[in-house]
């Protein structure tokens, strides 16, 4: 998926992907539970790290401000769409002081060491490169936490759904973790499944033997 269509395709469903987090009852009601598992995999993993500045790559509506920003994380969101931008905008209002939103994509992301973590959230599923993003994502920050969709059913009725509107769909089997690591500079330091919808992996640049 370029990165012009990934930006169209948000841009038109903002609100939508957006409502997904207004609610974790009636997500799980609905299947959606494991945007929150790995949205809470996401804040133990970064506040466990200590962590003080945190990039969050493709921010969505920015469901993960507030509870970072709760322990006084400074985040930097950045999303390619501009409607998703606007949602972001108004919920880092809600926290003054502690989170900048930036229009602009992952094949932005240029800062090295700008950061003490790096997390992506529902964005490998629509990159064709995922080296590309994991090693930009190792420069910035030395700790990166991202969601990966298992193939399996579930993905093949969303890849149906998706390409009929020209998006791609990308799955990940849990051995192939280790391998996108190694190509990225990167290491793995912590696998959760998250049920048939996939996986939240934390990566760290460095020896493998210091986890």
């Amino acid at each position: 998926m370029s990165s012009g269509d990934f930006e169209t395709y948000f841009q038109r469903r903002a609100r939508r992907f957006a409502s997904f987090y207004s609610s974790e009852p009636v997500a799980r009601l609905l299947g959606r539970g494991p945007l929150f598992d790995r949205l809470q995999y996401a804040i133990e993993t970064t506040t466990a790290l200590s962590a003080e500045r945190v990039l969050d790559v493709g921010c969505g509506s920015g469901p993960l401000f507030v509870p970072l920003a709760s322990h006084g994380i400074h985040v930097t969101g950045i999303d390619p769409a501009e409607a998703m931008v606007a949602l972001a905008r108004s919920q880092a209002e809600t926290v003054p002081g502690l989170v900048t939103v930036e229009r602009r994509g992952w094949e932005q992301i240029d800062e090295t060491d700008a950061y003490d973590v790096a997390v992506a959230l529902g964005v490998f599923d629509y990159v064709g490169d995922p080296v590309a993003l994991l090693t930009r994502m190792g420069a910035a920050a030395e700790h990166v936490i991202g969601s990966f969709p298992a193939p399996g059913a579930r993905l093949m009725l969303r890849k149906l759904r998706y390409g009929a509107r020209g998006v791609g769909v990308h799955g990940y089997r849990a051995d192939d973790f280790d391998r996108l690591a190694s190509r990225s500079g990167l290491v793995v330091v912590d696998r959760t499944p998250l049920g048939r919808a996939g996986s939240a992996v934390h990566f760290r640049r460095g020896d493998p033997g210091a986890r």
